[in-house]
C-alpha cells in the first residue's frame, strides 16, 4: 500500500490539546531532503519536535478540580452549619428532645466551626500550589514527547540508521493521549477545533462533578484539618509523581486497538477511602482525638449522666415522700416549729427535683453528643459512597466524549490520507 512520507513542519494535534490550532513537528537535526519537492527533510521516528505545548487537558482537569473541590468542602460544611445551628437554635430551647438536638449540635457544630477555619487556610495553601503546578505542567507537560518515538514507522525506509514517520505513524502519549499528523492545513485545523472544543466540555464536566463531590464531602464530615490535609497530601503526590496513574488519564491507544467500555474501579476507590479514614483515625489517635475515641468517650459520659440521672431521681422520690408525710401531719393547730420543718423538707425536696431535671437534661444531652458522632460518621461513610456514585457517572461521560474525539479523529486522518498526494509506495 502506498504512504506519505512526512516532512518536517506537517500540522501535529493530540487529543488532549486544548488549544484550537495544529502544531507543527520538527526535528533536532537537518537530515536528507532527496525525496522531498523542497529543502524540508523527511522526517524519521525519533524527529519528535512540536511547535508548542498542546496545554494538556489533563493537569488542567486534575488541578482546577482539586481547586472546585476544596472550595465545594468548605461550602458543604459552612451550610450544614448554618442548617445545624438553626435546628438547635430553634428545637433545643425546651423539651426531652430538645436535649439530644443540643448533643447531637454539640458534637456536630465544634467539629465543623473550629475545623472550617484550619481546613481554609489548608485548602488555600493548597489551591495557590496546584495553580503554580498546573500553570507550569500546561506550558511544559509536552517535553516528554522528546524521550517518545513514533509508532508505525517504516521499516524498510532508513534514514541517518531511523525509520521513516508516514502519514499514518503516531505517538502514544503518557498522558493517554494519541499525537497524530495531519498534512492537509483544513483538515488540521478542523481537527484542532474538534478536540479542543470536546476537550473543554470534558473539563467542564470534570470540575463541576469535583464540585458536587466537594459539597458532599463538606457537608459529611470531610471539612477538617486532618482530612483536608489528607486530601491536599494525596492530590499533590500524585500530581508530583506524574499523571501516567491518574484516573483523569484516559488511555486511548486502547480505544484505537479495540472497542473498549468504560469501567469505573469501585475497589480501588473503596479501598483508598478506606485507607484515607484508617490514617485519619491513626492520626487522631495518636492527638487524643478520632470519632473511635470520641463516641467510646460520649458513651462512657451518656452511661454515667444515666447513673447519675437514676440517682438524683431517687433522692427526688425520698425528698418528694419525706416532704409529704410532713404535710400531712400538719395542721392549723400545728407548731411553728412543726409548719417550719415541713416547709423546709418541702424546699429540700424542690431543689432535689430541679437536680434530678438537670441530671435528665444532661443525661438527654450525652445521648445526643453520642448520636451525633454516630451521624458524624455514618454522614462520612454514606457521602463517600454518593460520592463514587456521582464520580463513575461524571467519568464515564468523559470516557465517551473522548471515544467520540478519537473517533471524529480518524474520521479527519481518513480524509487527510485520501487527500495527501503519495510520494513513497514504502520502497526505497
Amino acid at each position: 500500500m502506498s504512504e506519505q512520507y512526512i516532512e518536517m513542519g506537517t500540522n501535529v494535534v493530540c487529543t488532549n490539546m486544548t488549544i484550537p490550532s495544529p502544531l507543527k513537528i520538527g526535528t533536532p537535526s537537518r537530515i536528507c531532503t532527496a525525496l522531498t519537492k523542497g529543502d524540508k527533510p523527511v522526517l524519521r521516528i525519533v524527529d519528535t519536535k512540536i511547535s508548542n505545548c498542546f496545554e494538556c487537558r489533563v493537569p488542567q482537569m486534575k488541578w482546577a478540580g482539586l481547586t472546585f473541590n476544596l472550595v465545594a468542602i468548605g461550602v458543604g460544611a459552612l451550610l450544614v452549619a448554618g442548617v445545624i445551628a438553626l435546628t438547635v437554635a430553634t428545637v433545643a430551647t425546651g423539651g426531652l428532645a430538645g436535649g439530644i438536638i443540643a448533643g447531637i449540635g454539640a458534637a456536630v457544630l465544634p467539629a465543623i466551626e473550629s475545623a472550617v477555619t484550619v481546613s481554609l487556610a489548608i485548602g488555600i495553601a493548597t489551591i495557590a500550589g496546584s495553580a503554580i503546578k498546573m500553570g507550569y505542567d500546561t506550558e511544559h507537560l509536552c517535553d516528554t514527547s522528546l524521550d517518545a518515538t513514533w509508532e508505525m514507522g517504516l521499516p524498510n525506509t532508513i534514514f541517518e540508521g531511523e525509520q521513516a514517520i508516514l502519514s499514518r505513524s503516531f505517538i502514544p502519549c503518557p498522558q493517554g493521549g494519541i499525537i497524530t499528523l495531519i498534512i492537509d492545513d483544513g483538515l488540521a485545523d478542523q481537527a484542532a477545533h474538534m478536540i479542543a472544543d470536546y476537550n473543554y466540555k470534558i473539563m467542564d464536566k470534570e470540575v463541576w462533578g469535583q464540585f458536587i463531590q466537594g459539597v458532599i464531602s463538606g457537608a459529611t464530615g470531610a471539612a477538617n484539618p486532618i482530612s483536608m490535609a489528607i486530601t491536599a497530601y494525596a492530590a499533590l503526590k500524585d500530581g508530583l509523581g506524574g499523571y501516567a496513574n491518574d484516573d483523569l488519564n484516559i488511555n486511548q491507544y486502547e480505544m484505537l486497538r479495540r472497542d473498549k467500555e468504560f469501567e469505573y474501579d469501585y475497589r480501588g476507590k473503596v479501598e483508598d477511602e478506606g485507607y484515607d479514614i484508617a490514617k485519619e483515625e491513626s492520626i487522631g489517635a495518636a492527638k487524643g482525638e478520632g470519632t473511635y475515641k470520641e463516641t467510646k468517650e460520649n458513651w462512657g459520659k451518656y452511661k454515667e449522666s444515666k447513673q447519675n440521672e437514676a440517682k438524683a431521681i431517687e433522692k427526688h422520690q425520698k425528698a418528694e415522700s419525706k416532704a409529704a408525710r410532713r404535710e400531712q401531719k400538719i395542721s392549723n393547730r400545728s407548731s411553728d416549729k412543726m409548719k417550719g420543718r415541713a416547709k423546709g423538707e418541702r424546699q429540700k425536696a424542690n431543689h432535689k427535683g430541679n437536680v434530678a431535671k438537670q441530671a435528665t437534661q444532661e443525661a438527654k444531652y450525652a445521648k445526643g453528643k453520642f448520636i451525633g458522632g454516630l451521624i458524624g460518621f455514618g454522614m462520612g461513610i454514606a457521602g463517600s459512597a454518593v460520592n463514587m456514585l456521582i464520580d463513575s457517572k461524571f467519568k464515564e461521560e468523559e470516557y465517551y466524549m473522548t471515544k467520540e474525539t478519537v473517533r471524529k479523529l480518524q474520521e479527519i486522518n481518513t480524509k487527510d490520507k485520501a487527500n495527501s498526494e503519495i510520494i513513497s509506495d514504502g520502497k526505497q
